[in-house]
């Protein structure tokens, strides 16, 4: 009997043991950009004249997906630490007298991934529209952004304005025909290329000091290589705000049961009521 009394409390225990959890040391919130086209290409685009100037151009343009007016999101996800993550020991840094850590987050082919946890990995943008990630000499399109953690209010903020930057983006484009002397529209990449192994166009999204995002310069290529006719830039600027999720609130951390408590009493519950039968039952 007492075989039997072992066997079923070591069944017990199995299962409330392996119930017994710790805290993550880390967590992925996503960032989402929501903002409104202010500067599409037909307000933008600046052509370069045979003397090197460039002149604002002023004519027919095709219909291009971004224009003044239009909504559009940009939004990735960003692996950022949790209290335990400074609790636990894994963080090897300097502890902050304020509680107030700068994390930085990028793409993971470049802070290579290797912190605990995953901490300071991020996707890359996702920009909705026509625009999307490109390779640029071969390297993935990668997203940066330092978040700041509070670990006494156990909340996330952003850095101020002009702190997120993410490339390289292909996206739609014009191409000047040099035969026609008008601009035809390109969807961007390959597409946006006049020759046979000539690089795509690609820019990036940067952040400016007022919280709007730029595109930059993205290159406007004409089928006349000899001549400077026809080739120009022009950019878009989205003007906008990010909503990052807030957690915590300023209370204290969750208290988590040690390991294998759990199971160790209610094993012993479990083993009372058989110890009681054993008693009664007569020799």
């Amino acid at each position: 009997m007492l075989g039997r009394i072992a066997i079923t409390a070591a069944l017990v225990l199995a299962p409330l043991a392996a119930s017994a959890q710790t805290a993550p040391i880390s967590k992925t919130i996503t960032l989402t950009y929501t903002g409104t086209v202010t500067q599409s290409a037909a307000d933008t685009i600046m052509i370069r004249q045979p003397d090197g100037s460039l002149t604002r151009y002023t004519g027919p343009l095709p219909d291009f997906p971004y224009k003044t007016g239009d909504q559009v999101s940009i939004s990735f996800n960003a692996t950022v630490p949790t209290r335990a993550f400074y609790d636990s020991g894994v963080y090897q840094g300097q502890l902050a007298a304020d509680g107030i850590y700068r994390i930085g987050v990028s793409s993971p082919f470049y802070n290579g991934g290797t912190t605990p946890g995953g901490v300071g990995n991020s996707t890359a943008a996702d920009i909705t529209g026509a625009i999307n990630p490109a390779l640029n000499s071969g390297q993935p399109t990668n997203t940066r952004m330092t978040i700041v953690y509070d670990y006494n209010a156990d909340s996330y903020s952003i850095v101020g304005a002009g702190d997120f930057a993410s490339g390289a983006y292909a996206g739609p484009g014009y191409i000047y025909n040099a035969a026609t002397t008008q601009y035809v529209g390109c969807t961007g990449g390959a597409a946006c290329t006049t020759y046979a192994g000539a690089d795509p166009i690609l820019f990036q999204l940067r952040q400016n000091a007022d919280g709007s995002l730029g595109t930059g310069n993205i290159g406007v290529m004409s089928t006349d290589l000899t001549s400077g006719t026809g080739t120009g830039f022009f950019s878009l600027l989205f003007s906008g705000g990010w909503n990052l999720p807030t957690f915590g609130g300023g209370g204290g951390p969750t208290p988590v049961p040690e390991p294998g408590m759990l199971g160790l009493m209610a094993g012993a519950f479990a083993v009372l009521p058989l110890r009681r039968a054993l008693r009664r039952k007569p020799a």
